[in-house]
């Protein structure tokens, strides 16, 4: 930018340094601002949106599945709000250890895509005695389960990628624990695990960072039992199952009688095994246990479940045993006429270093009340003017509705029913008598089953004369 020249008037006081000093700064800052305008700064940083990275993930193997929880960020990567998060990805990697963190989208499967709802700040708040309403997507801030079908495909190793900036080292051969004692030394099994990451993205596609990887070790899953027996009464549903592995499974698990040490053996120094190492690969052991679980057709008089099942999330599935069972038989309650089914899962080891695995064939039915009240009991009639009162004592049983009376002559074998309709009251007073009449009474208990009750046995006979 060309700046004319400025040219200091003359004085008349050519002497005056203070009037030289003055001009002198007065072209400084002129010079200053002449050349300074229309200078462009650096340019400034955009800001970006992008979910912050999901540190919160479990994955939890159960026979051939995994079902793997993660929690839905709810703040950008620099903590500010509102999230821009349009999904989350989960992915899996088989091997022996997680790929790098840049490499996860191109080594391992992805496993489920998780839509996530925008945040309303009108929203009202969900009840947390609900389950969340997913039919749009999952909330930010919100816990999530996605179940991964572990294929033989997704049980081989995927393929490794060398680190960036690393020299590609060959791999390292296991050593395999052949003893208890190599086991204790620090030799490890040779174990394929099985990883998982979750990823986020904004609405318009940015990936968030990386986040925290879980995992878990692919141990060989005892065998589930072979079937499941059901067996009913009119209070309690009991279930029977062969052992893990059939009679193999029962002696190899079954533990030996002790026996007596030889005497040279005696004399020997006992060795203490050393610890295991930090890092080691702790096989679940013991013997097997054994987890219930049961599915039973939903109400049809209960209210339909708003909160519909959607594809990409899934439920851990929960036992109805509080703990393992060591024995082969469970004891349920009994529900009539809704269909349920009952699957056992074997169980080896101890939290959290346990190994579940596949169900049995599911035993699917329907119990049927078959059962009949017990007959009512001390019957008992009293005979007044203008009728013969009878009373009894009420059935024990929760599902009886009523009562019938049953009349006869004293003659009679077979007794009619008195009451058109069942009483519902322990109690009955029988006016249509003839005086000087014997009359035999006994009274049936009518259990609630649909549409034809369950008739119990008569009560005691008891005969009584109208007055």
């Amino acid at each position: 930018m060309n700046v004319a020249p400025f040219v200091v008037p003359k004085s008349s006081c050519p002497s005056c340094a203070s009037c030289r000093a003055a001009a002198v700064a007065v072209i400084v800052a002129a010079t200053f601002v002449v050349t300074a305008c229309g200078k462009k700064g650096p340019p400034l940083a955009p800001i970006l949106r992008i979910p912050a990275g999901v540190t919160m993930i479990q994955a939890q193997h159960v026979g051939s599945d995994a079902f793997v929880t993660v929690t839905i960020p709810a703040t950008n990567i620099d903590s500010s709000i509102p999230i821009d998060i349009g999904r989350v990805e989960i992915y899996g990697y088989t091997g022996r250890r997680p790929p790098p963190n840049a490499q996860w989208v191109e080594v391992a499967d992805l496993v489920a895509t998780i839509p996530v709802a925008p945040l309303s700040p009108d929203a009202p708040s969900a009840d947390p005695a609900q389950p969340p309403d997913l039919s749009k997507g999952a909330a930010p801030g919100t816990m999530v389960t996605v179940l991964d079908h572990l294929t033989p495909a997704k049980l081989v190793e995927g393929r490794v990628v060398a680190e960036p900036g690393r020299r590609r080292r060959a791999p390292a051969v296991p050593v395999v624990a052949t003893t208890p004692l190599d086991a204790a030394r620090g030799a490890e099994p040779e174990v394929l695990r099985r990883f998982y990451m979750a990823i986020g993205f904004s609405e318009r596609g940015r990936p968030g960072p990386p986040g925290t990887a879980a995992d878990f070790p692919l141990f060989e899953t005892p065998a589930p039992p072979a079937f499941v027996n059901a067996t009913w009464t009119d209070a309690t549903l009991d279930l029977e199952w062969p052992p893990s592995g059939g009679i193999v499974g029962f002696l190899f698990d079954s533990p030996l009688p002790q026996e007596d040490a030889p005497l040279d053996e005696l004399f020997e120094p006992i060795v203490t095994a050393p610890a295991p190492a930090p890092n080691a690969v702790v096989l679940p052991a013991g013997p097997v246990r054994y987890n219930v679980y049961r599915e039973v057709e939903p109400d049809p008089f209960a209210f339909p479940d708003a909160s519909a099942p959607v594809a990409w999330a899934a439920t851990t599935p929960a036992p109805v045993n509080p703990v393992p069972l060591s024995a082969m038989n469970f004891t349920d309650t009994v529900e009539f006429d809704r269909q349920r089914c009952y699957v056992v899962r074997p169980l080896r080891g101890i939290p959290p270093n346990s190994i579940e695995g596949d169900p049995s064939p599911p035993n699917c039915f329907m119990p049927v009340d078959l059962f009949a009240p017990a007959p009512p009991a001390r019957l008992v009639a009293v005979a007044d003017e203008g009728g013969i009162s009878l009373i009894w004592e009420p059935n024990a049983e929760p599902d009886v509705a009523g009562y019938v009376v049953l009349r006869g002559d004293a003659s009679d074998a077979t007794l009619q029913p008195l009451t058109p309709t069942p009483v519902a009251e322990p109690r009955f007073r029988d006016t249509h008598v003839a005086a000087g009449k014997k009359y035999v009474y006994a009274v049936l208990a009518l259990d609630s089953r649909l549409p034809v009750a369950n008739v119990s046995a008569e009560s005691n006979r008891v005969e009584e004369t109208a007055r």
